[in-house]
């Protein structure tokens, strides 16, 4: 098919040269979500476990845990965007372009004309529209076009949260929790939230303390998201940026989140998550970035080690960790045991 063709030509680094230069035509409330949903989602990483008839030999390899394969989640992956609400007009218009495709001149030319159609069957601008566009396209590069057409096309989104602009969850990431008449006097006792379901306003946040750890703060709470989290919503074994489980996106507040320091800048490449080469990026390891005013996350659906073999990042011995991507989880789990004993 002419269509899958087209987008099958294009690298990673490719697709995300186009999402960096859509970027201004997409309104705030995605910015963020598209960049996270792009890194959660590798293509580098697809296209490498493709090579091999054994690929659950390298799943083992890579300790690949929870959903990573977008064939089994191409309704819900991208939940997290305001833009997931218009994702059936989406479908439809990727298809209507689809099945009529004569060519495009760039993959931002050809996300932009079904990003316009999708707007014009939703009623909005394409602003809302262009974000989740480029994610149905890098699915069907990694789930096939057959299935991206035939999947239900279901809308994951709660009744109070559906009715919110998008300019309101903006003012809203923005906020921090008041700190009551005297807040002024408060220093190390003042807590704020830590948003990982936008959704649940009940149950899909937390407190943190300020300057304390987001995995710390997350083991208080009692919502565990899918089966690896041990405590808490987020999952983490060793809280030492040892595991590679605790890797988050951040919607909102990155800059009210402390600095990457050495240790998990060399980790997260280690383990193949591609955080952004800034002080304040919107990809973290949820044990080391530490808390100093609301924020609003996203959980990654899985976790692994890969950067060595995918990206050709070596392992380095840091501050004591020695975790390898060649090493089985139960090994990992004894020595993180050891290490907090």
């Amino acid at each position: 098919m002419k269509f899958e063709e087209f987008l099958n030509r294009f690298e990673e680094e490719e697709w995300l040269d186009a999402v960096e230069k859509l970027l201004p035509e997409i309104h705030e409330v995605d910015r963020n979500a598209v960049q996270i949903w792009f890194r959660f989602f590798p293509l580098k990483l697809f296209r490498y476990l493709q090579k091999f008839e054994d690929k659950d030999a390298i799943v083992r390899k890579f300790l690949l845990r929870g959903n990573f394969e977008l064939k089994n989640q191409i309704d819900s992956s991208h939940r997290f965007f305001y833009g997931h609400r218009f994702w059936k007009q989406v479908k439809e218009a990727t298809i209507d372009v689809a099945e009529n495709f004569d060519g495009a001149n760039s993959i931002e030319e050809l996300a932009r004309s079904i990003a316009k159609i999708a707007a014009q069957k939703a009623g909005m601008g394409s602003d809302l529209t262009l974000g989740i566009t480029l994610a149905g396209l890098m699915t069907i590069v990694q789930a096939g076009y057959q299935a991206f057409k035939d999947s239900e096309g279901k809308i994951y989104l709660s009744g109070d949260f559906a009715k919110k602009s998008p300019d309101q969850i903006v003012r809203q990431r923005a906020k921090d929790d008041s700190q009551g008449i005297f807040g002024f006097l408060r220093t190390v006792d003042k807590q704020y939230s830590v948003i990982f379901d936008e959704s649940n306003k009940d149950k899909g946040r937390f407190k943190a303390y300020l300057n304390e750890e987001i995995t710390s703060a997350a083991a208080r709470c009692s919502v565990k998201t899918d089966e690896r989290c041990l405590e808490g919503p987020i999952p983490v074994e060793c809280k030492s940026a040892a595991c590679g489980n605790c890797w988050v996106g951040i919607l909102g507040g990155q800059e009210k989140l402390t600095e990457v320091q050495r240790l998990e800048r060399k980790r997260m490449k280690f383990f193949g998550y591609n955080q952004p080469d800034e002080p304040k990026p919107l990809l973290r390891l949820a044990c080391q970035a530490k808390v100093q005013g609301n924020v609003t996350i996203v959980i990654p659906p899985w976790n692994g080690i890969f950067g060595k073999e995918v990206y050709g990042i070596e392992e380095e011995k840091l501050e004591g960790v020695t975790t390898s991507a060649r090493r089985n989880r139960e090994i990992i789990r004894e020595v993180v045991r050891n290490n907090l004993t």
